[in-house]
C-alpha cells in the first residue's frame, strides 16, 4: 500500500500547484513545443498514476480477500470490512454509497469526454464538408468561401481545408496571405486540432480539476505559437505579425483553429519582440526540469517501493 499512498500523494501535489507553476514558466511561449510537452506530461502523469493506484488496490484486495486475520493490517481490507457490514449498518451504507459513487463518477467522466471528442469530431468534419459544398478551391487544401469579414481558419476533416473569406484575400498581400496560410498548414501537419479535441474533452469531463482547465486554455495558445514560428521561418515575422493584426477580432467556428484568433496580443508582441538567447536558455532549462521532474517521480516511486527503500522511510 506504501507505493499507492505515495502516487496519490504525487497526484495530490500535481493537481494542487502544477496549474500555477506551468501557468508561469510556459505563460511566455519562449519554448512552446517543450511547454505543451510539460502540460501533457503533467495530465499523462496525473492520469497514469490515478489509474495505477486504482490498479494497486484492486490487486491489494485480491490479495487479502480470503485472509481475515489481515483485516485491521489492511485499510483496504477494513473498507470491505465496512462495506460487508462488521462496522454496523450505518458504516456499511455509507462505505457501499462511497464506492459506488466512486465507480458511476468514473464511468460518467469517461462518457462524457467520449462524447466530447465524437461531437467535436462530427462538427468538425461536417464544417469541412460545408465549406467544400459553398466555396471554391484555390490549390489542393485552401478553400474560398463568400463572407464580408476578414477570416482565415482550418478544420480537420478528410481531406482537411483551410477555409479564407474573401474580404481576407482583399485586405491582405499576397506575402501576407502566404504567412497565413503557411500558420494553418502548420496546424493540420502537426494534427493540432485534434490535440485541441482531447484536452476540451477533458475539460468537459472533468471541470473542476484546474489541471485540465488550465491545459484546454494554454496548449491552444501555445499550439497557436507553435504554428506562428513555423509560418514566420516561411516568410518572415512582419508578414505573418501584419496578416494576424488585419485578421483579429474575426469570429471562427469553435472547432476550427484561426491564425487570428485565439491570445493575438501575446503572439503579436512575441512576434514583433522576440525573447533573446537567453530568456530561451532559462525557459528550456525550467521546461526541461518540469518535465523530468514529473516523468521520472512515477517510476522513482516504484522503484524505491520494489527494493524496499520507500518501506524504510515511511
Amino acid at each position: 500500500m506504501t507505493i499507492a499512498a505515495a502516487l496519490l500523494l504525487y497526484v495530490a501535489a500535481v493537481l494542487m500547484i502544477g496549474p500555477t507553476v506551468l501557468v508561469r514558466i510556459t505563460a511566455g511561449g519562449w519554448a512552446p513545443r517543450l511547454a505543451i510537452t510539460a502540460w501533457l506530461t503533467a495530465i499523462v502523469t496525473v492520469i497514469g498514476c490515478s489509474i495505477a493506484v486504482v490498479g494497486l488496490l484492486l490487486v491489494e484486495a485480491a490479495g487479502h480477500w480470503d485472509g481475515p486475520d489481515e483485516l485491521l493490517v489492511s485499510c483496504l481490507e477494513r473498507l470491505r470490512a465496512i462495506a460487508l457490514g462488521h462496522g454496523g449498518g450505518v458504516a456499511q451504507v455509507v462505505a457501499i454509497a462511497a464506492m459506488a459513487l466512486t465507480v458511476a463518477s468514473l464511468i460518467a467522466a469517461s462518457m462524457r469526454f467520449g462524447r466530447a471528442l465524437s461531437r467535436m469530431r462530427s462538427h468538425t468534419f461536417a464544417h469541412a464538408d460545408g465549406v467544400r459544398l459553398v466555396g471554391r478551391p484555390i490549390g489542393s487544401d485552401v478553400i474560398v468561401i463568400d463572407a464580408p469579414t476578414p477570416a482565415a481558419y482550418c478544420v480537420a476533416g478528410r481531406p482537411p481545408a483551410i477555409v479564407v473569406t474573401t474580404a481576407a484575400l482583399t485586405a491582405l498581400d499576397q506575402r501576407q496571405l502566404n504567412a497565413v496560410i503557411a500558420h494553418e498548414r502548420a496546424h493540420l501537419k502537426g494534427r493540432h486540432a485534434y490535440l485541441v479535441a482531447a484536452v476540451r474533452g477533458l475539460t468537459t469531463a472533468l471541470p473542476t480539476i484546474r489541471l485540465f482547465a488550465g491545459a484546454a486554455m494554454h496548449v491552444s495558445s501555445l499550439l497557436e505559437m507553435c504554428a506562428d514560428d513555423a509560418a514566420a521561418r516561411a516568410y518572415g515575422r512582419r508578414p505573418l505579425l501584419d496578416g494576424l493584426l488585419t485578421l483579429s477580432g474575426a469570429g471562427t467556428p469553435a472547432h476550427g483553429l484561426a491564425a487570428a484568433g485565439i491570445a493575438v496580443l501575446a503572439r503579436a508582441q512575441r512576434l514583433s519582440d522576440p525573447p533573446g538567447g537567453l530568456a530561451r536558455i532559462r525557459s528550456c532549462f525550467a521546461l526541461c526540469g518540469a518535465v523530468v521532474a514529473m516523468s521520472a517521480t512515477p517510476g522513482t516511486i516504484a522503484v524505491l517501493s520494489l527494493s524496499g527503500a520507500l518501506i524504510c522511510f515511511a
